[in-house]
């Protein structure tokens, strides 16, 4: 909380200390949230601006971590929306295909990170948001419904329909299903 102060007061070196405790954490919840490298990058800075701007109303009244969350979580949603919004149009006339490997290729953990993550953005945003929170973060389920401001039910049912539309997305995929496969027989 302390830190917080001194931000809201001015100070460029806690500036930099509250940005060096966080910047890691914002953006890899940007980078699952967002559809690209690209938009992480926005998203990560938007939100880095939004926890610097409201250092002062930190209370302390949760973690500084859960309360960069919340910042980032909010300003995602907003700017995911707008990205949204304005993509509408464009994906209703253009349709480009993804490269699809084959289960022969070798698939290092980068790139099976990478495709589950790609798999992941394309799940609804409400869902993904608690995805998220629950299994990247670790948060348990009352506390992500809590970080979303939604009710428990709802978050429970977001979680639900997420997994399920992540098992098929993931299972829809030959190199992913056969890394699961193989996970699971392991």
């Amino acid at each position: 909380m302390e830190i917080c102060q001194r931000v809201a007061a001015g100070d460029e070196d806690a500036r930099r200390e509250l940005m060096e405790l966080l910047f890691d954490r914002i953006h890899k919840t940007a980078s699952y949230l967002t559809g690209s490298p690209e938009e992480a990058e926005d998203v990560a800075q938007a939100a880095c601006m939004e926890v610097l701007a409201s250092a002062g109303s930190f209370r302390g009244n949760s973690t500084l971590q859960y309360w960069a969350d919340r910042v980032t979580l909010f300003t995602a949603s907003k700017i995911v929306s707008t990205r949204t919004r304005r993509q509408g149009i464009l994906d209703k006339y253009f349709h480009p295909a993804e490269p699809m490997p084959g289960v022969d290729e070798q698939a290092d953990y980068p790139e099976i990170q990478q495709r589950l993550a790609l798999h992941l953005r394309k799940v609804k945003y409400a869902q993904r948001e608690v995805l998220l929170l629950r299994y990247v973060h670790g948060y348990t389920i009352n506390e992500a419904a809590k970080l979303c401001g939604i009710p428990l039910e709802t978050a429970r049912g977001r979680l639900k329909k997420g997994r399920a539309t992540l098992k098929k997305k993931v299972m829809a995929d030959p190199l992913l299903r056969e890394w699961v496969q193989e996970w699971v027989l392991k």
